[in-house]
């Protein structure tokens, strides 16, 4: 939020920021609140988010309009509820074997040909997609806007 600087802040850290399905990934959230804080809980959130985009032809032009879903969402509790101010929470999160990545692009041949006819096809149907991959640390505060910190990362 806006606003977070003037209670604090929390930092994501994680070993690096390209994962291949079935890794796990390991990290550190650091909460460095101005005073202490009642919370209900930290948590840390691994999400995947598709955002579809199209461009539609209409009478004033062409207008674009976005939308997402998640296609994964994997939320771990780090601490309970309790007054917070300072401290340091190790997280691991295993990636799914079967979780939905982008599929990889072939450099050369055939296959870049067709992959490469089949966007222009999309594109000009007017919808393309894209996948975000993100961690969130959130410290849930009751009747008060909750401090997050979002990190994306890559699945390849």
């Amino acid at each position: 939020m806006i606003f977070d600087f003037l209670r604090g802040k929390i930092e994501v850290f994680s070993e690096k920021y390209s994962y291949s399905p079935g890794e796990i990934i390991r990290g550190r959230v650091f909460v460095d609140l101005k005073k202490p804080i009642k919370a209900k809980q930290l948590k840390i959130g691994f999400y995947g988010v598709k955002i579809f985009t199209e461009r539609i032809q209409t009478q004033k032009g062409i207008q674009t309009k976005t939308r997402s879903e998640f296609i994964h969402k994997f939320e771990i509790p780090l601490d309970g509820e309790k007054g917070y101010q300072k401290g340091e929470y190790f997280f691991e999160i295993k990636i799914p074997e079967n979780i939905q990545v982008e599929p990889k692009k072939p450099k050369e041949g055939i296959f870049s040909i067709l992959l490469k006819g089949a966007q222009v096809l999309s594109e000009a149907a007017g919808i393309t997609s894209r996948t975000k991959w993100y961690l969130e640390a959130t410290l849930e505060i009751p009747m008060a806007f909750d401090i997050k910190k979002k990190v994306s990362i890559n699945i390849v």
